[in-house]
């Protein structure tokens, strides 16, 4: 178990969590949670709700806090409303594994976040709108920002679209303060000038998630059934719900 003395308000939501879900939240710790700069991470478990956060990490404050908030709430929308999640054949490539739940945490985050925040938790951490200014400036300045993540194009062009699509999610679906709203406009606009190709693909999903009710277990699986076709990744997943 993690090191740490949580604060009132994230044992009372995770108690929650577990009483409304019938599963017990564990906390655990790894080296390493699959992309840079994560605090934690959501792992499935038909039994748990699995977080798992960063082993170099030495004690909690608002953002780790937040972080775990958010991500046990994965397993909230699982497990309690139902929503589906993606099963993949043994054959499948770990690579398409990753590109695939990538794609469903872009869609599951405008939900997850909207929870949290309805739960006196920020909706997005206090490094977000920092690392969205340096998006912004790395796009104005010609840097390529996004081919920091990893070595494989594919999966950093869906990371791009991922936080189009999440930015575009505050503006669209929450009340925000002005500067927020500021920085999230700019962010959109330059993107759009700069990434004219992954511009038009968050373009369809925006119209594919305003059709269809993300925030019900019904839409969101429609949508994510929609998103991934467009995609093309519908072949190397089969959708489900939770039983």
């Amino acid at each position: 178990m993690p090191k740490f003395e949580f604060s009132n308000k994230l044992r009372d939501y995770l108690k929650k969590i577990e009483t409304e879900t019938g599963k017990e939240v564990k906390i655990l710790e790894s080296p390493y949670l699959g992309i840079k700069g994560m605090w934690a991470g959501f792992r499935y478990h038909p039994d748990y709700i699995i977080v798992i956060i960063r082993s170099d990490i030495q004690k909690t404050n608002e953002t780790l806090e937040r972080s775990i908030a958010h991500e046990a709430t994965h397993g909230y929308i699982l497990f309690k409303e139902r929503y589906c999640r993606g099963e993949f054949p043994e054959s499948t490539e770990d690579s398409d594994k990753r590109d695939i739940q990538l794609i469903f945490t872009m869609v599951d985050d405008i939900v997850v976040n909207k929870i949290i925040f309805e739960n006196g938790f920020t909706p997005f951490g206090v490094e977000y709108l920092g690392v969205v200014q340096k998006e912004i400036d790395s796009m104005i300045a010609g840097v390529d920002f996004y081919r920091q993540f990893s070595d494989d194009l594919l999966f950093d062009d869906l990371l791009m679209i991922t936080r189009y699509t999440i930015a575009w999610g505050f503006l669209e679906y929450y009340d925000l303060k002005l500067i927020e709203q500021d920085i999230l406009k700019k962010f959109l606009d330059v993107f759009k000038e700069t990434y004219p190709l992954q511009y038009e693909i968050t373009n369809q999903i925006k119209e594919i998630i305003k059709e269809n009710d993300i925030f019900t277990s019904s839409g969101h699986c429609k949508a994510m059934g929609l998103i991934l076709k467009e995609l093309k990744f519908d072949s190397l997943v089969k959708i489900t719900n939770m039983p």
